[in-house]
């Protein structure tokens, strides 16, 4: 086992290292001056590692003192941090105040998408049914060009088109078209003022596309977005 693979590996986790994690696995594998290494811990990070060094660790009693060593070498590099004050640092707070921003705005994200697909398989999922052969076809016919284009200039006959998933690509344009239908329908009913001089605004306010904290919307590859619609699913 190389010794400088798991330092790296776990120095690079060493801000998911807690020292002290409430866990129900309390079990303390090292107590490092006044903090402490739980089962807990240890299984965290080990579980954050490459499969052939989490099986090294396991296996080889060596590997394992290492790795355990790694871990307590982060521990009291944490703990002379705090001794030094520097988490009171003001750029470190702010920093720190950044990331639980960040944090929290992913979490909404991620449940503001759950929700989604949530309400879409409910309403529109199990009503969608696979492209049968016959409608492949016609879409293969009607789009060649299309295709041609998407495979780089090459003239996919139908097997081949087959072979490069576009069953599934039909698929997927049908859930869309559901999918606006179904959102076209909620809009009618809707009380929708679109502040166009904000919108301006903002538009101005960018120099460059971010994707932190943002929910991800898409569709189906090659189908471009039309403004104002949401994501497929």
């Amino acid at each position: 086992m190389n010794r400088n693979m798991l330092a790296y590996a776990s120095l690079a986790l060493i801000i998911t290292l807690t020292g002290c994690t409430k866990n129900t696995n309390t079990a303390v594998v090292a107590k490092v001056n006044n903090g402490k290494i739980t089962a807990a811990d240890f299984k965290k990070q080990l579980d954050d590692l490459q499969p052939q060094m989490q099986q090294a660790v396991a296996s080889d009693p060596k590997a394992r003192k290492e790795f355990l060593e790694d871990l307590i070498g982060i521990e009291l590099v944490l703990q002379e941090a705090r001794r030094l004050k520097l988490d009171k640092d003001p750029a470190f707070v702010k920093k720190q105040e950044e990331l639980e921003k960040e944090m929290k705005q992913r979490i909404q994200d991620a449940a503001k998408n759950e929700l989604f697909n949530a309400l879409l398989k409910k309403e529109l999922m199990d009503k969608i049914k696979q492209p049968t052969d016959e409608e492949v076809k016609a879409y293969y016919t009607a789009h060649r060009e299309e295709i041609r284009k998407a495979a780089g200039g090459k003239d996919l006959s139908w097997k081949e088109a087959e072979a490069q998933g576009l069953k599934r690509y039909v698929f997927q344009i049908n859930q869309r078209e559901a999918y606006l239908e179904y959102s076209k329908a909620l809009k009618a009913k809707a009380k929708i003022a679109v502040d166009d001089k904000a919108l301006d605004a903002v538009i101005s306010s960018l120099s460059q596309p971010s994707t932190t904290g943002t929910l991800q919307l898409g569709q189906p590859a090659g189908k471009e977005e039309k403004k104002g619609e949401g994501p497929k699913q």
